[in-house]
C-alpha cells in the first residue's frame, strides 16, 4: 500500500519559498534612530533593563540561520550580503577584510547603510561594483568642525566613491548635533549635488531628517529639479515653509513627495508647511499622492435645545370665572382633595 510522502522539514520546501524565509529572517532593518549626544540612561532602573540589543548580537542573530546546513547557507549567503549595515569605522573596516578574503561576496551587495562618515566606508563602496542603494549620515568631523574641508579625508574619500556609483536610491541622515553649517554636511552635500548629474538612474530621494533652506542645500534642490529619472521624494516635514520641495516640483518626471513626521502614523493639514504648500499646485497634488493625512475631528460642546412651543389651542377663562377660582382659592377652609378646574374642562363644581 503506497502512501504519499510528508513534508516534514524546511529542506524540503522550494528554493523560492526558502529565499523568501530566509530574507526575513537574515535582512537587517532600516537604520535605527539616532540617539541624541545628551540622551544617558536613568539612574532608577538597572542598566539591564534598558540596554538595547547591540550590534553584535543583531549580527549574530541574522547570521544564525546560514549554519542550519549548507542548503541555507548557498541560498541565504546573497540576501545577507544583499544589504551591508555598517554603524561604525570598525564595522566597515571588518567587512572591508571580508570582501577582499571573498570577492564573490562583493557582487552580492546593494545597499549599503553607513552610521558615520569614514575611510573604510568610503572603501566598503570601492570595492562593491553594483551598489544601488547608499544611506549616509553625516556627522561632525571632530578635529575640526569649522575648519578646512582639504583637511577631512574621509568625506574626500567618501565622495570620491560615490562619484563612481550608478546610484539608484539615496538617502541623507544626520546627527543632532552635525549643523549643516559645519564643514562636514556642507562639504558632502556641496559633493552629492556635483554627483546627481552623473547619477542618470536616479529614482528616489529620502532626505531623513527636518531639511532647511541653507547655501548647501538649495544647490541640490535644484539639481534633483533636473534629475531625469527621479520619481520619488521623501522627507521629514519642515517646521516651517522653505521652497526646497518647491524647487524640486518643478521635475516633470517626479510622481510623489512624501512627507511624514517620526511616530506618527501620518501628518495634519492644518501645520504651517502644508498651508503653505497648498498654494503650489504641482507641490500640493505631488504631496497628496505620497503622503499619509490624519484626519482631525471635530469638537463640539453640548448646548441647551429649547423645546418646541406647544400647538395645542389654549382656551381661555371668563372674567366671572375668573374671580370664582381666585375666592376658593383664598379661602381658609378649601379641601385641598377637591381637584382645582382643568383648564377646557366641563366639569361643574
Amino acid at each position: 500500500m503506497g502512501s504519499a510522502q510528508v513534508l516534514t522539514s524546511l529542506s524540503s520546501f522550494p528554493e523560492e519559498l526558502l529565499a523568501r524565509i530566509l530574507a526575513d529572517c537574515v535582512t537587517p532593518t532600516q537604520a535605527p534612530p539616532v540617539r541624541p549626544p545628551w540622551h544617558t540612561q536613568s539612574i532608577f532602573f538597572p542598566s539591564s533593563l534598558l540596554t538595547r540589543p547591540t550590534t553584535h548580537t543583531i549580527t549574530r542573530a541574522r547570521l544564525s540561520p546560514l549554519l542550519v546546513s549548507r542548503q541555507f547557507l548557498r541560498i541565504g549567503t546573497p540576501i545577507y550580503y544583499q544589504t551591508l549595515y555598517l554603524p561604525t569605522a570598525t564595522h566597515a573596516s571588518r567587512v572591508l577584510e571580508t570582501l577582499i578574503a571573498q570577492p564573490v561576496l562583493a557582487g552580492m551587495v546593494r545597499r549599503v547603510v553607513l552610521g558615520c562618515v569614514s575611510l573604510e566606508g568610503a572603501r566598503v563602496l570601492q570595492a562593491c561594483e553594483r551598489i544601488e542603494d547608499v544611506d549616509i549620515c553625516m556627522d561632525v568631523y571632530e578635529a575640526n568642525p569649522h575648519g578646512d574641508a582639504a583637511d577631512d579625508q574621509d568625506s574626500q574619500a567618501l565622495c570620491d566613491a560615490l562619484d563612481r556609483i550608478d546610484l539608484k536610491h539615496l538617502t541623507v541622515r544626520k546627527l543632532p548635533d552635525a549643523y549643516l553649517t559645519f564643514t562636514r554636511p556642507k562639504y558632502l552635500l556641496e559633493r552629492i549635488t556635483k554627483a546627481v548629474p552623473g547619477w542618470f538612474n536616479l529614482e528616489s530621494v529620502h532626505y531623513a531628517f527636518k531639511i532647511s533652506s541653507t547655501p548647501a542645500t538649495r544647490p541640490l534642490a535644484e539639481a534633483l529639479s533636473r534629475a531625469p529619472k527621479l520619481r520619488s521624494l521623501k522627507a521629514q516635514l519642515p517646521e516651517v515653509w522653505n521652497e526646497l520641495f518647491l524647487t524640486i516640483s518643478e521635475n516633470p518626471i517626479l510622481e510623489q513627495v512624501a512627507l511624514y513626521v517620526e511616530g506618527l502614523d501620518g501628518i495634519l493639514h492644518t501645520t504651517m508647511y502644508m498651508m503653505q504648500a497648498r498654494k503650489h499646485a504641482r507641490l500640493s497634488e505631488l504631496i497628496k499622492v505620497g503622503t499619509s493625512f490624519i484626519r482631525t475631528r471635530a469638537h463640539t460642546t453640548a448646548a441647551a435645545v429649547p423645546s418646541p412651543p406647544s400647538t395645542r389651542p389654549s382656551t381661555p377663562l371668563s372674567a366671572n370665572r375668573v374671580k370664582d377660582v381666585a375666592a376658593e382659592l383664598m379661602t381658609p377652609g378649601l379641601n385641598q382633595d377637591v381637584p382645582l378646574p382643568v383648564v377646557g374642562s366641563s366639569h361643574v363644581f
